[in-house]
């Protein structure tokens, strides 16, 4: 009884890890390099060609890379295209574009939060992250949660 016993506690412990886990190491990956989609969606993220993506979603996103101390590669595209990379783990997170009864059932969503547009006005938007990380989809919703605005 003792040896089985034994035998279990040792088993519990070698199955236990640091979790939540990344199924394809997005969380490592981001340290070298945070790839995000953006589709433009004004004026929540606005592209135009030759100049820096902007909007609130954007700052949003840079505020949370400064806080991690990542590197962000912006990735313009179409929004299709970019939920297809994102599926496909090219991509840490898509910004701009999403539905509010979005068709990509396969992709992680962030909480909602909430941002302002250029008149003030408070509007609840998520960002996209790839399906499977787990230990990534933690840390921006954890993020995001942080930065809410508090209660008036």
């Amino acid at each position: 009884m003792v040896r089985l016993t034994l035998l279990l506690l040792c088993l519990c412990l070698v199955a236990c890890g640091p979790y939540p886990r990344d199924a394809r190491d997005s969380s490592d990956r981001a340290r070298e390099s945070m790839r995000v989609g953006l589709s433009h969606d004004p004026p929540y993220v606005v592209v135009r060609p030759g100049a820096e993506p902007s909007g609130p979603e954007v700052a949003l996103i840079e505020a949370f890379a400064n806080a991690h101390g990542l590197h962000v590669e912006w990735v313009v595209d179409g929004h299709e295209a970019l939920m297809g990379d994102l599926v496909e783990h090219r991509l840490h997170m898509v910004a701009g574009g999403h539905a509010a009864k979005s068709p990509w059932t396969d992709v992680s969503w962030s909480r909602t939060f909430l941002v302002r547009d250029a008149q003030g006005r408070p509007a609840a938007r998520r960002i996209a992250l790839p399906p499977g990380e787990n230990a990534w989809q933690l840390d921006v919703d954890r993020w995001l949660h942080a930065q809410r605005e508090p209660s008036r």
